[in-house]
């Protein structure tokens, strides 16, 4: 049966200071979102960790209606074994890509 698995938010390239990525641990109607800082380089980075290995089937992905992305890359990771989980020492596997259409 699927389920929202839990995740927090443990890397991020750039915010801007009104939409913070901490905003991402946050799921209720009153969080306002997370957006890259202004002027900010591409490709932004975005890096979630689960509590433990899942078996993913399914992503969600909120846009804002006019603020679109262009692509986005999906990566999976994982520490080398026997050490702390650490996001800068992860290694990562691209499993490809989507392609967003703007308005």
């Amino acid at each position: 049966m699927p389920a929202k698995l839990k995740f927090k938010l443990v890397y991020c390239s750039s915010e801007d200071p009104e939409f913070p990525a901490s905003e991402l641990n946050a799921h209720s109607p009153h969080t306002v979102g997370w957006q890259s800082a202004r002027f900010c380089e591409y490709p932004q980075e975005l890096g979630f960790q689960f509590a433990a290995p899942v078996h993913l089937m399914q992503l969600q992905v909120l846009s804002h209606q006019f603020k679109i992305g262009s692509k986005l890359e999906l990566f999976v990771g994982a520490s080398p074994e026997g050490e702390r989980p650490s996001y800068q020492k992860c290694k990562f596997k691209r499993l490809g890509y989507l392609s967003l259409d703007n308005n």
